[in-house]
């Protein structure tokens, strides 16, 4: 991969100094790409779960600018405000099932999982589309993965086997959608909470086949690429044994995947699944792998959604050789300004060495 320019290297330099416990395992010039309050109102204790304020532990994290682990993307660390507690018991739009609410299964059937004649997770068409097969100028496909039939059941609250069977569901559609005509890219992904950009409230999640690679993946493609050749082994492998080094910001780990929250997290609470095997497509994951991711993700969703923080998660699936699959899940605590939509820099008021703490506590 190329060098970095000086001035980025300069400016990271003093962050990593001395920081590392042990002998790592990465390559020591890894370290060179390493480098307003919301008013809440009162709403009725039947209308939503009612929970206590998040302390998050800050002790000791100044406040910096900080690069992604390869790419060139920074986000501002700013902790000063999670000095404070990090009040999310007074959501102002809890999203509640009622007997008026859309029917999400009774949309036209794509795919459905049965047990007993009965359906454990159907697939159907989005009713309203931006993308269909037959327009060219708009050229794709868009559907809904309903996770359950029961109604008011968040997907954190779905057992084991159910959250597995809908990761197994995702792994079904991502492969028949990519075999079309014309699709290049297919992603899967959740909005849970208002605050996420959920409009419904039955758990559900959205699966968009497109005919063009997003411009961002294939840009992290090619510093993937170049990276390979100069180091001769993909990022991931460094990132892994660069955030184990540091121990600090490693949720969980087990003999498939490890979680972290990652070193330059642009959201609040922003936290990574990654598979330990090489795996460019999440169709690539076997029966035991998937396990294992989904125990993660209910562990992780569960966290999120006892505090009332809603979020996104998507799976971001390689476009090249060594662009290793990853389950990116970020919290929607907040509301972007001006500074992050004119500059595209965020700054993020929980930092990722806390969100770990808060994820691993009790």
């Amino acid at each position: 991969m190329k060098n970095k320019p000086k001035k980025a290297k300069d400016l990271h330099k003093s962050i990593h100094s001395g920081s590392s416990t042990g002998k790592a395992n990465f390559d020591d010039s890894f370290i060179d790409y390493v480098t307003c309050e919301i008013d809440t109102e009162t709403i009725n204790p039947s209308d939503a779960w009612q929970c206590k304020p998040i302390i998050l532990d800050v002790e000791g994290i100044e406040t910096e600018i900080r690069r992604d682990y390869i790419f060139d993307q920074y986000v501002i660390i700013s902790p000063g405000r999670g000095k404070r507690p990090y009040d999310t018991h007074k959501n102002r739009h809890p999203l509640i099932e009622t007997a008026d609410s859309p029917r999400l299964d009774k949309e036209k059937e794509v795919y459905t999982l049965k047990q007993d004649g009965d359906w454990l997770v159907k697939v159907v068409q989005n009713r309203f589309p931006a993308l269909t097969m037959g327009n060219y100028r708009a050229h794709g496909s868009q559907e809904i993965v309903i996770d359950t039939p029961l109604a008011n059941t968040s997907f954190s609250q779905l057992s084991l086997a159910q959250i597995e069977r809908v990761l197994k569901t995702y792994q079904q559609r991502i492969k028949d959608l990519s075999a079309k005509k014309g699709i290049a890219y297919v992603l899967v992904f959740r909005n849970d909470g208002f605050e996420a950009g959920a409009s419904l409230a039955h758990a559900h999640s959205q699966i968009y086949a497109l005919p063009i690679i997003p411009k961002k993946f294939l840009e992290q493609s090619k510093q993937i690429e170049e990276y390979y050749i100069d180091k001769k082994k993909e990022p991931i492998e460094d990132i892994i044994a660069y955030e184990k080094s540091q121990k600090q910001r490693v949720i969980f780990e087990d003999s498939h995947f490890i979680a972290i929250c990652p070193y330059a997290s642009i959201y609040p609470f922003e936290a990574w699944i990654i598979p330990k095997r090489h795996v460019v497509n999440f169709t690539e994951i076997n029966e035991t792998e998937l396990k294992s991711c989904t125990k993660q993700l209910k562990m992780l969703t569960e966290k999120l959604t006892g505090a009332q923080i809603s979020y996104n998660f998507y799976i971001e699936n390689g476009t090249s050789p060594n662009f290793r699959c990853i389950i990116k899940l970020y919290g929607r605590s907040n509301i972007w300004g001006g500074f992050e939509v004119a500059t595209g820099m965020v700054i993020n008021t929980v930092p990722p060495e806390s969100a770990t703490k808060w994820y691993k506590s009790k």
